[in-house]
């Protein structure tokens, strides 16, 4: 009975002593190595730093994403410059309506920095703004879409390099018809009258008396009105030539029952370029003349240089009314414009008609602005007026027939 006890224990340490463990109780839950893993013979190894942390998914691969959808190779770049912000004019839109956005920039501006606004579209598509404001028209679709601005820069060929970004998220809601744009109780109408010189204009939709209007124009100046209409000119002298800068305009009109109404919009300013800079494209515009049918017609051609690439997306429409007032209507370039001819590195001859309906006796004057970039991304815009009504020597009267003869 011993000599078996002793042989069971001299087999068991034998297993031992070739590197196999016996069975282990269920509970023990430690880490064995595989049987392929070499176990070490010395001090057990130091344990590895732990991993760093993983940015998730989607926000680690929206940029490449983009970048797909718009053929390019992106290339992350350390700036000097820094997207603080956006700003947006409302804090949710309907679906089919616009979002006014806006980009908050600091830091020191980078020499020749290209800004742009980004984002997916169905289809696995993306579509592309320069600017650092945006004026996004919602999906007819209601969902929670985002929207990227980036800083950029041209490394040639398909590389762009991204300095600085940043992304914001929309909630597209489907509306009822009291929820729509038209019928927000309060709105500000931009007009611009010069270089850095804007006028702002509150339009108003109720029944209750408004004591004052409290503007903010977004560079520190503000200012409190007793009428709707108010002027402002904003200090230039620090923008290099064609540099950009977008200021946020608040207004609060004071109600003389209940509380504040609030509306947002947005000032574009542009540096004065040098005078020996060229224009990056030819612009001939004839003066409008009545169709036919009705309406006008204005004939528009362009000139591209040969080493430029133009690339048109689309036009604004903005109709001045004689009371101040200003609608503005934003469409794709071709629902437009008519192209009758090619002419080569965005170039074309065409021509851009004004309806009737347009043109109604309350509308002082039509202003086209045609949105485009170049290769390198950089912004292009071209104007002119497809109309413009005289001033009238006096108000319109309504005419009557004279009675009939008794």
């Amino acid at each position: 009975m011993a000599t078996a006890l002793l042989l069971v224990l001299a087999v068991t340490q034998w297993l031992r002593r070739d590197g196999e463990e016996p069975p282990q109780a269920p509970h023990v839950t430690e880490r064995r190595p595989p049987a392929s893993e070499a176990r070490p013979s010395g001090p057990p190894a130091p344990l590895p730093p732990p991993p760093a942390p993983r940015v998730p998914a989607p926000l680690a691969t929206a940029g490449d994403a983009l970048s797909a959808a718009l053929h390019e190779e992106r290339v992350s770049l350390a700036s000097s410059v820094v997207v603080e912000g956006i700003d947006r004019d409302r804090p949710w839109v309907c679906a089919g309506e616009e979002m006014g956005l806006s980009a908050r920039l600091g830091g020191v501006p980078e020499p020749g920095a290209v800004y742009r606004w980004v984002w997916l579209v169905a289809g696995g598509g993306a579509e592309l703004h320069p600017g650092p404001t945006l004026q996004w028209r919602a999906p007819e679709t209601a969902g929670r879409y985002r929207v990227r601005f980036q800083v950029c820069t041209d490394l040639g060929g398909r590389r762009v390099g991204v300095l600085a970004e940043h992304e914001v998220e929309i909630d597209v809601r489907r509306c009822g018809e009291q929820e729509m744009q038209r019928n927000e109780p309060l709105r500000i109408a931009v007009a611009q009258r010069g270089q850095g010189a804007f006028a702002f204009q509150a339009l108003y939709q109720g029944h209750e008396r408004i004591e004052a209007y409290a503007w903010d124009f977004g560079d520190g100046s503000t200012a409190t009105t007793s009428e709707p209409r108010v002027e402002h000119t904003y200090a230039l002298q620090d923008l290099g030539s064609q540099e950009v800068r977008s200021f946020t305009v608040r207004l609060q009109a004071r109600l003389d029952r209940g509380g504040p109404l609030e509306a947002m919009a947005f000032a574009l300013t542009r540096g004065q370029p040098p005078s020996d800079t060229p224009p990056p494209v030819d612009l001939r515009v004839s003066r409008w003349r009545p169709l036919p049918e009705g309406g006008w017609r204005s004939d528009v051609v362009v000139s591209a240089p040969d080493e430029s690439s133009i690339t048109w997306e689309r036009l604004e429409r903005i109709s001045l009314h004689w009371d101040g007032q200003a609608d503005t209507v934003m469409r794709p370039w071709r629902e437009v414009l008519h192209v009758e001819e090619e002419l080569g590195h965005g170039g074309f001859r065409g021509y851009v008609t004004v309806s009737a309906s347009e043109a109604s006796p309350d509308i002082k004057q039509l202003l086209d602005f045609l949105y485009g970039h170049d290769a390198s991304g950089k912004e292009v815009v071209v104007s002119w007026s497809p109309f413009k009504r005289e001033s009238p020597t006096a108000a319109p009267e309504v005419l009557e027939s004279p009675p009939p003869r008794k």
